[in-house]
């Protein structure tokens, strides 16, 4: 009877050997495409959730510009017009208060197109990567194949996503920002979210772990690599991958 030290260490063998038996399925390149769609939405969709966070755990009043006032250039020159529109507008406050985990999802909803477009761009410029490192390793497959491995590797992205989320909600719910202004409170936040970073790069690991195993099946199946090569191909990004995440 094997011992379970030995079946631990056949774990990443086991898994890698039915990632490659997977991407032998005729149906391997439109898996990757609906991994795109499905990550490219999941993204948009953790952005909107990651500013519903910042609402719901950010309770403050902040005081910034007043928005609907006039610079005040253009309060010096026409304000003292009583019949302008301009010279109403002058003679609002120039501060306000807000509610800051309002602005903050506001915010938040403005960076959705970095998730719509972003995602794809990592598609592209992972698949032209992980194509140089097969054709360096000895690979035989085309181009289109290791697009249809860097879709697969995709989904592990969901996994950082949503633990950064967990994260930042856990971290933020248990801070006691106390900034009064915009830049302060982004300071507090900042400094809070900065604690969390074990946890995030426990998770990152985890996505990036899941991705190898994901990138070395597929490099055997789709370039005809041994499992040396494709590992070496592998662990060569996974590496770049963790330096990045934990910058």
């Amino acid at each position: 009877m094997p011992s379970p030290l030995a079946a631990l260490a056949s774990l990443p063998g086991s898994l890698i050997d039915r990632v490659r038996d997977a991407f032998g399925s005729p149906r391997a390149g439109t898996v990757a495409v609906a991994m795109l769609v499905v990550v490219t939405i999941g993204t948009s969709v953790g952005i909107i959730a990651l500013g519903a966070v910042f609402d719901a755990t950010v309770d403050q009043q902040i005081t910034v510009d007043n928005p609907d006032r006039p610079s005040e250039s253009t309060c010096e020159t026409f304000g003292d017009d009583p019949d302008s529109v301009i010279g109403e507008q002058c003679d609002e406050p120039k501060r306000i208060e807000v509610d800051a985990g309002e602005e903050l999802r506001d915010a938040a909803g403005g960076y959705i197109h970095y998730g719509l477009l972003g995602v794809p761009l990592w598609w592209v410029v992972f698949a032209l990567a992980l194509h140089v490192g097969a054709l360096v390793a000895g690979g035989s497959g085309s181009v289109a194949d290791s697009f249809v491995i860097a879709g697969w590797a995709l989904g592990a992205e969901l996994l950082r996503l949503g633990a950064g989320i967990v994260a930042i909600w856990y971290t933020l719910s248990n801070a006691t920002p106390a900034g009064s202004s915009f830049e302060a409170l982004t300071t507090d936040l900042v400094a809070a979210i900065t604690s969390a970073t074990g946890p995030l790069l426990v998770a990152s690991a985890v996505a990036i772990a899941v991705q190898w195993v994901v990138v070395v099946g597929g490099l055997e199946a789709e370039h005809d690599l041994g499992r040396g090569a494709a590992a070496g191909v592998a662990t060569f990004f996974a590496a770049i991958a963790l330096v990045i995440a934990a910058v």
